[in-house]
Parts: C-alpha cells; structure tokens; sequence
C-alpha cells in the first residue's frame, strides 16, 4: 500500500532516511541537494560547501521552521513505512532563487522517486494529493516549469510536461530553451 503525506517536523527522519539513502540512486548527480536549490540564495549556492551536510542542515532548519513543504510518498508494508517519493510544493515565494509571486501562489519544483518505484505513477499520484490539499492551506493556483519537450527526460526532476498536461495545468509560457511555466487554478 502507498500512503501520501505532507511534509512536517514528525516526518524529518524518514524525509533524511530517504535523501541520505535511495533517493538519488538512479540520479547522482542530484545528490546532496536536498531539494534546497530554489530555497537558497545565489550565493548560498554558489558556495562549494551548499551539496551535502550544509544543505542537510538547511533542509532540517527549514523544515522545523515550515519554509520547506512538500509532499512525502510511503510504501507501507506489514507495518513498516518507508519513503519512496518526494515532491518539492512550496509557497511560491519561498522559493527564493525564483522571481516572486502572489502570496496564494505555490509552486510545484521537483520530484524524486525511489528507483525501484519508477513508473509506478508515484511522481503522479503525489501531484494529485497535492492539488487536494494545496487549497487547505490557503493557495487558489500552482505552477510549474517541466520540461518543454513532452517527451520525458530522466534529468529532469522538474516533472514529465503531459503529468501536469493530464492533472489540467495549461502552458502559460516557454521560460527558456528548455522549460515551460504552466499554471492551474485549484
């Protein structure tokens, strides 16, 4: 059984199991980001000490401090949980290496699936808990930058184009040669 929940404080251990462990097997080069990318300054990322333990630790500090939200992915079985999927939903404007928005506005920015659960419709099934839920704590539209090529790319954490295509989001506009800003009312 899959259970979806959203990221809180209680989940902080499970969420660091996951990003320490399965989390990037399948995608390396990711590891030690900690979904912490658009939640940092520039120059916080351009610091060659942001990958790993420091951005671990900003990860926690902002989780505790609820700047950093998303949405966690459980397998359970016999009792036993275990993360296999996170998705980065976020206010908007928490997102800080991102132009600001409209304070009802949040922003969908990244995915990561276990390997084993890839193609299992995981990324999908979290996308769909979150438009549920996004409302309940205030937010009245969500966008996203996937992709522009509806073709699914392996790099690309942002999200497949046709997920958000098929959860009723509409393109809005290209953002550069590679992704697409597309937007839905909730």
């Amino acid at each position: 059984m899959i259970e979806f929940r959203r990221l809180a404080e209680s989940e902080l251990e499970k969420f660091l199991e996951f990003m320490d462990g399965p989390a990037f097997e399948s995608q390396p080069q990711w590891r030690g980001c900690y979904c912490q990318f658009y939640l940092n300054t520039k120059a916080e990322n351009d610091d060659p000490n942001a990958r790993g333990e420091l951005n671990r630790q900003r990860a926690c500090d902002r989780i505790q401090s609820g700047v950093m939200q998303g949405y966690l992915a459980y397998s359970v079985q016999d009792g036993a949980e275990k993360v296999i999927g996170w998705m980065a939903a976020n206010k908007f404007n928490n997102f800080v290496a991102l132009p600001p928005q409209r304070e009802d506005v949040a922003a969908i920015i990244c995915f990561v699936v276990d390997k084993d659960w890839q193609g299992q419709k995981v990324a999908t099934n979290l996308l769909n808990y979150a438009l549920a839920d996004l409302p309940n704590h205030g937010f009245t539209e969500v966008q996203s930058a996937p992709l522009r090529d509806s073709e699914f790319q392996d790099w690309g954490y942002r999200g497949p184009r046709s997920m958000f295509e098929k959860a009723g989001f509409a393109a809005v506009t290209d953002l550069d040669d590679t992704h697409v800003l597309m937007t839905r009312k909730l």
